[in-house]
Formats: structure tokens, C-alpha cells, sequence
């Protein structure tokens, strides 16, 4: 007898049962990861609420500080309180003005050289020669004028009243560099105006200089000016000028100008084309000239050599002209050459 097969719906009803089976420990794994998931979210928003509520609390304890703060008013100041606060504020601004002042004294400008007149690019250049002149018959009533330009500030005055000699100051103009020059010549019994005159080649030239452009009028305004600064001012040498003084037109105007205002004209001789001498033989005036520049090279020993030939040649033609700058140098040597000068009497350009 043979054996009866299995049906297959028997076989299809295994399958069912292990699908849903399957499918139920599925819906469980979802749960328990939901369950799981849920319970860490629900930390984490517990966690903020409490860090919120933090935040919430500092807020409040700030905003009460805030508002129970009432500020402390100032005390209502007097008169006498005002009147104290403005005398200090006075006193505190002089001295900061003291202090401003005895700065700009202490600061001082780089030793002026006297290349700056003749050759202001070459250290070496010698000096235009000094004028020709007769011999003097007696050479014992010699007479030296030492003349010191471009006198500008109260340390200027200082050194060259240190060297107890009757030296002439030939004082620059007043500019921002230099506003006080006016003032402080107007101190001396004796003085010079040191006036600004046009040079070939110079870069560092004095705020109003005189050009050989200008016309008669321009010259004469600002000599007018120049006597208001300077009242009584007699006499006046060129600062630079080697192009001016050699112009004959630009020289007659300005000397024409001098002559009608009672000043004399000392030529500094900053170039040996100078044509003062032309001019003064022409308006039959005296012509008076630089003789020698006393610091011309550096060194108190060189100084003292001019200051001997310059001596020499104050003998030689009864007076000289010498010319130097506030330079300590020449200052130096100044004051140690008494002996030197003891065969000539120093005076001022009137007694020449």
C-alpha cells in the first residue's frame, strides 16, 4: 500500500505562523526602542528647563539689584567751591604755558654756520674778499666792530652778553621759527636788523626776503614794517643776498628806500659781485663792508685766528668790520681773547 502525500496548505499555515511571529517581535523591538529613546528625550528637556530656569532667576536677582540702586547725588557746589575749581584750572594752564616756554628755550636750533651767507652747499668755500681800502697813517686809535647776526632767541642774547665785550647784535626778523627776535632787540641799547635779502642757491631762506623782483613799493612796505618792529633801528646787513646785491637796479631801489628812512646799509659781502659799493658812490653815501667772517671754519682756535687778523687789519686801515654768529665756538673764543684785542677798541658801527 502506498504512502499518502502531505497536503500543501499544511505547509502554508507553518510559513503564516512564523511571519507573524516574526512581525510581533518586530512591534516589540519598536516599543522597547521608543520607550528607551523617549526616556532619554525627556532628560534632556528636563535639563534645559532646569538650566532655563536658571537663567530666569539671575535675571530677576539682576533686575532687583537694578532697581533698588538709587544714585547719590552730588553735592551742590558753592561759590567759593566754583571759584577755588577755576583758580586751579588758571594756575595748572600757566604752568603747563612755563613749562611750554622753558622747553622751546632749552631746545636749541643746530649752531648756524657762516656758509649759509656765501656758499651754503660747499663747507670749504672761502669768503668773498673783504672791500679795498686806504692804509691809515696812525694804526694806535684803531677801531674793531664785531658784528654777530642772526640773532634770534634769549640764548642768543645770553652767550654773546656772556663775553663782557660791546659786540653788535644784528637781530632776524620775527617768524614762526623766531617770533621774539622784535622784542628782544628792543632789550638793547645798540642793535642791527639782519635783513633777509634773495641768494643764488639757498633752500632755507627766511620767511619774507626781499627779492630783486619786487618792486620799489614791496621793498618800501616791508622796511616800514621793519621800523615798526624795530623803533629807532639804524642800521641793517644783509642775511644771504649774494643774488640781490649783486642785482645794481634791485640794490638802488633798496638803497634809495634806506637812505630816505635815516638807515645805513652794512654789506655782509656774501658774493664778490656785490654792487653796494657802485651804488653807494652814486647816491654819495659812505659804503661800510664786512672785512672778515670770524667763523668761517670750525674750532675756537680758528676763531681765534680771524679774530687776530682781524685785529691786523683794523690797524692796518684804522677800522674793520668783522662778522660773526652765536655759534658756541665763537662765543668761546670770544671771551677768551681779551689779549688778543688789546691793540684795538671795540665799538659800535656809529664810531666808525
Amino acid at each position: 500500500m502506498s504512502k499518502r502525500p502531505r497536503p500543501n496548505h499544511i505547509f502554508s499555515l507553518h510559513r503564516l505562523g512564523w511571519g507573524i511571529v516574526g512581525i510581533f517581535l518586530f512591534l516589540i523591538a519598536l516599543l522597547i526602542g521608543y520607550l528607551i529613546g523617549f526616556s532619554q528625550a525627556e532628560e534632556e528637556l528636563s535639563a534645559e528647563r532646569a538650566q532655563t530656569q536658571m537663567l530666569v532667576n539671575q535675571i530677576k536677582e539682576i533686575a532687583a539689584i537694578d532697581e533698588s540702586y538709587i544714585p547719590t547725588p552730588k553735592p551742590k557746589e558753592n561759590g567759593q567751591d566754583i571759584e577755588i575749581r577755576r583758580l586751579k584750572k588758571e594756575l595748572q594752564s600757566l604752568l603747563e604755558k612755563e613749562a611750554s616756554e622753558k622747553a622751546k628755550e632749552v631746545r636749541k636750533p643746530e649752531a648756524i654756520k657762516p656758509q649759509h651767507e656765501y656758499a651754503p652747499k660747499d663747507k670749504a668755500a672761502l669768503p668773498p674778499p673783504a672791500p679795498k681800502r686806504p692804509l691809515a697813517a696812525d694804526s694806535k686809535s684803531a677801531k674793531l666792530v664785531i658784528i654777530i647776526d642772526d640773532v634770534s632767541y634769549t640764548h642768543d642774547v645770553k652767550a654773546i652778553q656772556s663775553t663782557g665785550l660791546p659786540l653788535v647784535m644784528s637781530f632776524l626778523p620775527p617768524s614762526s621759527r623766531h617770533p621774539e627776535s622784535g622784542k628782544l632787540a628792543q632789550l638793547q641799547d645798540h642793535f642791527m636788523v639782519h635783513l633777509p635779502l634773495e641768494a643764488m642757491d639757498f633752500s632755507d631762506e627766511e620767511a619774507i626776503t626781499l627779492r630783486v623782483s619786487d618792486s620799489e613799493d614791496q621793498m618800501a612796505k616791508r622796511i616800514a614794517t621793519l621800523k615798526q618792529i624795530y623803533p629807532g633801528v639804524r642800521y641793517m646787513n644783509n642775511h644771504t643776498g649774494s643774488k640781490f646785491t649783486a642785482d645794481a637796479a634791485a640794490m638802488e631801489k633798496l638803497m634809495r628806500i634806506l637812505k630816505q628812512e635815516g638807515i645805513v646799509f652794512i654789506d655782509s659781502r656774501t658774493t664778490s659781485k656785490t654792487k653796494v659799493p657802485e651804488i653807494s658812490r652814486k647816491m654819495g653815501t659812505r659804503y661800510l663792508g664786512r672785512d672778515i667772517f670770524l667763523d668761517h671754519h670750525d674750532g675756537v682756535a680758528n676763531v681765534k685766528k680771524q679774530i687776530q687778523e682781524a685785529v691786523a687789519v683794523a690797524k692796518r686801515h684804522g677800522s674793520a668790520i668783522a662778522i660773526g654768529h652765536p655759534r658756541p665756538d665763537t662765543i668761546k673764543a670770544l671771551r677768551e681773547s681779551k689779549d688778543l684785542l688789546r691793540g684795538v677798541q671795540i665799538v659800535g658801527i656809529e664810531n666808525i
